[in-house]
């Protein structure tokens, strides 16, 4: 999958993060997100901009989006598009959206192209494997994915969120065969 990534080199990250705190007195949230990444870089953590690589995937021949995301114990996503623009909604368990713009289950995405004429789908949020899914706080992790609507997709991120549009990789797999046909029973249901 392919991602817009903040990337530098890992000692340069270490020392600018030393100095953006040497001077924390004077910091604005900005400062404070610039900081965050500058520190998670040096750590050596991928840190990507999951919904700028939304954008930059475009859109398929299906008209949809060709990257998708959703809270992570979200089980479904519906994706709605508009003029220009299009949306993710977390979906209750009978089917319908959420109402509103809770925090992290709606995420609203500038794409040019997008069309009211394209049909809206619902899919389901990829599967974490348990030896990957974390143990507490589900909801605060976010599921990225190669979004076929029209299969269970093959190779999501596990993403964790601490800026604007910037997300720490937790982990990245492939589903397996097995994984993905117990799933994909589950995909429009």
């Amino acid at each position: 999958m392919n991602v817009e990534k903040l990337s530098m080199d890992k000692d340069q990250a270490r020392d600018l993060y030393r100095r953006y705190q040497e001077s924390r007195a004077g910091m604005t949230p900005n400062d404070r997100a610039i900081a965050a990444i500058y520190k998670r870089i040096a750590q050596g953590k991928l840190i990507i901009r999951a919904l700028a690589s939304i954008a930059a995937a475009g859109l398929g021949a299906d008209g949809l989006p060709k990257l998708a995301i959703m809270r992570a114990d979200i089980p479904k996503v519906a994706c709605a598009c508009y003029f220009n623009e299009i949306r993710f909604d977390a979906v209750h368990g009978n089917g319908r959206a959420f109402q509103g713009y809770a925090k992290d289950r709606y995420f609203k995405v500038s794409m040019p192209g997008a069309s009211s004429n394209t049909r809206s789908r619902v899919a389901s949020v990829p599967l974490i494997p348990v030896h990957l899914r974390p143990r507490k706080a589900l909801g605060q992790y976010h599921v990225l994915w190669e979004a076929d609507w029209n299969q269970y997709p093959v190779d999501p991120y596990l993403l964790r969120r601490f800026g604007q549009d910037a997300w720490v990789v937790v982990a990245a797999w492939d589903l397996t065969d097995v994984e993905r046909a117990v799933m994909s029973t589950q995909l429009h249901g």
